[in-house]
């Protein structure tokens, strides 16, 4: 074979390459949990979470209102890449009135760490690698002028973040958090917080020009339980406490 034929013989490989992609065994995500903690609030800690007077200057209000604090919507990775921002991006579901540090002794950090793939698992293929962490503060607060004295259960500080991320050459992934309004679970008078969040992963291999979307849901509430599905198929275990878990009321939503 001469060198124009080689050469044209290379150009017709190039050329059918999209073609060969297409042709494979589809790609498939795949989320497992690597880890998980729960461990107490420090005051420090509580003190950076909610800055302020710590003097007993808390406002009465009824019926208890839980409010939303922090972003409803940031980007985690962007093409590969930590987005710059990521430190300010949090959710919060914290009651609207104002409270003391001392009221948070009961509070804690649960920190659970999954590891993302993406690939070819049957050729043991991994084309997309990525250990990200979620960690959010829950705990009761006693809700002033209540009579006698209740404490609703709320959620601080809500946040998703990458560790770790590995990709083949060519490949894009982006990952998006959109955060729900947060919502009472309990009762009017024994509130429990619960937040929402859709991970959206955008993602692309080599030579294509039609990304793929991946959905992940995790719910977290006032308790300290949080579930993630995957694409609605997938249900992870709740953070395991040392107490039982508190049974959660009924609602009518009428």
């Amino acid at each position: 074979m001469d060198l124009k034929t080689l050469s044209l013989a290379l150009l017709a490989l190039s050329l059918c390459a999209p073609a060969a992609w297409a042709g494979e065994p589809a790609y498939e995500q795949r989320t497992v949990l690597l880890s998980e903690t729960s461990a107490p609030l420090t005051r420090e800690e509580a003190a950076a979470l909610f800055p302020g007077p710590a003097g007993d200057d808390r406002i009465a209000i009824a019926p208890v209102i839980i409010v939303m604090a922090g972003a409803k919507l940031w980007n985690v990775i962007v093409n590969g890449r930590p987005s710059a921002d990521l430190a300010s991006a949090y959710a919060s579901a914290i009651p609207g009135f104002q409270f003391n540090w001392n009221d948070m002794a009961d509070w804690k950090k649960v920190t659970r760490r999954y590891r993302f793939k993406m690939g070819n698992f049957i050729q043991g293929d991994d084309a997309v690698d990525i250990v990200y962490e979620t960690t959010f503060f829950h705990g009761s607060l006693a809700t002033p002028g209540s009579s006698p004295l209740r404490r609703g259960h709320y959620i601080a500080n809500f946040v998703v973040k990458p560790e770790t991320i590995k990709m083949k050459w060519g490949w894009k992934v982006s990952l998006s958090v959109l955060m729900s309004n947060p919502m009472n679970i309990g009762t009017a008078e024994e509130p429990t917080a619960l937040l929402e969040a859709d991970l959206k992963w955008l993602f692309a291999k080599p030579f294509s020009d039609e990304p793929k979307i991946g959905m992940e849901t995790m719910s977290v509430d006032g308790l300290g339980n949080l579930v993630t599905s995957i694409d609605g198929a997938l249900q992870l275990p709740p953070v395991r406490d040392d107490e039982p878990a508190a049974e959660i009321p009924a609602i009518s939503w009428d």
